[in-house]
């Protein structure tokens, strides 16, 4: 091993010296390929799946409540297209049906289900053609919310079980198994660099209560990764959706290793005033995967707002003084 890449993971491993970590990797000459998961920032969709709903439920919806309806007003192109387009974090929502074995992927059971593909099985497909022609590319995260929430005047969708996460499991390692980074891999937030990262996916678990409870049983072994609090044996990835009102928790989580995801908007309100504030205070948190629901040039509203990184991802600005981007 060099001196110069033993003695930057020696000063890693002092998570409390931010600021001797900041002012050094720079003097060090550290490559973009030497750096780790954590000291990169970059884009993604939220509910990537999402098509636009259906006239009929969007203007019924619309009556009944308005609000509602115009957090909603928000749509993807397919996977695939937002991989190309440099996104490199994905959300996906999954209800279950016990009697097929498959996990349908939706937002609202009938009224919000129109999607860019329709299962866990088709998603994880689309996705891992995509990496396959893609072998270089930069980590793709991966985060799934599990929906059995009951709506009222809607059907109650059917429950998950233990018995279900392990379903899920399998089709994951069915289908991209073997390129995980797996939550056994991370150790004290000592995260793989860029290179050894390349052409590999993350996932994560978005879910509390008994669902997490549930996964966490044995999670050493689950391909999985799922947000627990700092002081639990598990804790490497945090979901924390204010960037705002919890900007200051972000920066020190990112500061101490972890792995931190927020939305620079949310319910559609800053695309329609064109609000940057929640956006800035994103990028400036320094958490790694910034997700957002208008990442194209335009949106629907005419209001200028996006949210982009220039050349797709760049250092982090918490953690590495210096600008840097990647190409595949």
């Amino acid at each position: 091993m060099g001196g110069v890449t033993f003695f930057r993971m020696t000063i890693l491993r002092f998570k409390t010296w931010g600021t001797f970590l900041i002012v050094l990797l720079p003097l060090l000459g550290i490559s973009k390929e030497q750096l780790r998961l954590n000291e990169v920032q970059f884009v993604g969709s939220h509910n990537s799946y999402k098509q636009k709903m259906p006239f009929y439920y969007f203007w019924t919806l619309r009556l009944l409540d308005s609000n509602a309806a115009k957090a909603l007003e928000y749509w993807h192109p397919p996977l695939s297209k937002q991989l190309e387009l440099g996104l490199r974090k994905l959300e996906l929502d999954l209800f279950y049906d016990s009697s097929s074995g498959e996990f349908p992927v939706g937002h609202i059971q009938v009224i919000d289900m129109e999607t860019n593909c329709a299962s866990l099985r088709a998603c994880l497909l689309e996705i891992r053609q995509w990496s396959d022609q893609h072998p270089n590319h930069i980590p793709i995260w991966i985060s799934f919310n599990l929906k059995d929430q009951a709506i009222p005047w809607l059907p109650a969708p059917e429950l998950f079980s233990p018995e279900a996460l392990t379903d899920i499991d399998l089709v994951v390692d069915e289908i991209i198994g073997d390129r995980l980074i797996y939550p056994r891999d991370v150790v004290d937030q000592e995260w793989p660099s860029m290179a050894e990262s390349r052409g590999k996916l993350l996932l994560i678990l978005d879910e509390g209560g008994e669902k997490r409870d549930w996964y966490l049983k044995g999670w050493q072994e689950r391909p999985m990764f799922v947000p627990v609090d700092e002081d639990h044996e598990a804790a490497a990835i945090m979901v924390i959706n204010d960037p705002v009102r919890d900007f200051e928790r972000i920066k020190s989580l990112v500061t101490q290793g972890y792995l931190v995801r927020t939305r620079a908007d949310s319910g559609t309100q800053e695309a329609r005033d064109n609000n940057t504030v929640r956006r800035e205070k994103a990028f400036q948190s320094g958490a790694q995967a910034i997700s957002t629901d208008y990442f194209l040039k335009t949106n629907p509203f005419d209001s200028g707002y996006r949210v982009s990184i220039e050349n797709e991802i760049r250092c982090n600005p918490v953690l590495i003084a210096q600008d840097c981007s990647f190409s595949e």
